[in-house]
């Protein structure tokens, strides 16, 4: 919008900025800054301390989140130098990778990011190892936090972490997906291997862990994620994130079972 669009508005409202990258300062020199300064009391940024990179997230990239939560205290600083008031930064729940998609139920595994970034902002510490050395002061964490920069995803193992039971389930989610993408590529690879009796057995024994696997964690989630969610959204969580794996897993364990490769 340019001055004039904003003029009958300077004196109802203060602009909120949102920028989600993983680094905003890039955005310090653009233009509208100056028209801002002239148009509004104060203005304020929001970054996200969800997020979500495809459709159908359950998991937080909190290392992006915590990211964009440090650059844009830098960036506020930045503009303040300017003359620029800013009245502060909105933490914000978004939980889509787009505004044209719908939202994907991660809160359960965005409270270490939501910890992570607000005591980031409230300390003022705009590095991420000392933000999450901030954060096991102020809960008084028996362990620690480690912010695994590599994988792009917090492992936690604090006794006192709210929503710990929740995360530690997703995180197990995390790792039989990983496990079912393996399965599925050695059947798209070595499909004439199954009639090798050993291999289809080692197979077998893998999908039989799963369906344990699952089942169990179907029925934890259903008790852990009673500390979020209703039971409704408990239950709907689960029909999108756990029984299609389930139902694959189950399909691919009755295929190796009774396929028969002919040499």
């Amino acid at each position: 919008m340019t001055a004039n669009e904003m003029e009958p508005l300077k004196d109802l409202v203060e602009p909120m900025v949102l920028d989600f990258h993983p680094d905003v300062t890039h955005i310090l020199d653009q233009p509208q800054w100056k028209r801002y300064k002239s148009l509004f009391h104060q203005i304020w940024g929001a970054a996200a301390y969800k997020g979500a990179e495809e459709c159908d997230d359950n998991f937080v990239p909190t290392v992006k989140r915590l990211s964009n939560t440090i650059t844009w205290a830098r960036l506020s600083n930045g503009l303040k130098r300017t003359g620029l008031k800013v009245g502060g930064i909105s933490l914000m729940g978004f939980s889509r990778p787009t505004y044209s998609l719908p939202t994907c139920q991660i809160l359960p595994a965005s409270i270490p990011s939501l910890l992570l970034n607000v005591y980031t902002l409230k300390a003022c510490e705009y590095h991420m190892y000392i933000a999450s050395e901030i954060a096991v002061c102020a809960l008084r964490c028996i362990d620690y936090l480690q912010i695994e920069l590599k994988e792009d995803y917090t492992i936690e193992t604090c006794d006192r972490m709210p929503g710990r039971q929740s995360y530690r389930l997703l995180s197990i989610l995390r790792v039989l997906k990983s496990r079912v993408s393996n399965v599925m590529a050695k059947l798209g690879k070595n499909r004439y291997l199954l009639g090798d009796q050993l291999y289809k057995s080692l197979l077998v024994d893998e999908l039989t862990y799963l369906r344990q696997a699952l089942k169990s964690l179907n029925k934890e989630i259903q008790i852990a994620f009673k500390e979020i969610y209703n039971d409704y959204s408990i239950d709907e969580w689960r029909y999108r994130h756990v029984r299609p794996l389930t139902t694959l897993v189950n399909d691919l364990y009755w295929h190796v079972l009774h396929v028969t490769v002919q040499a």
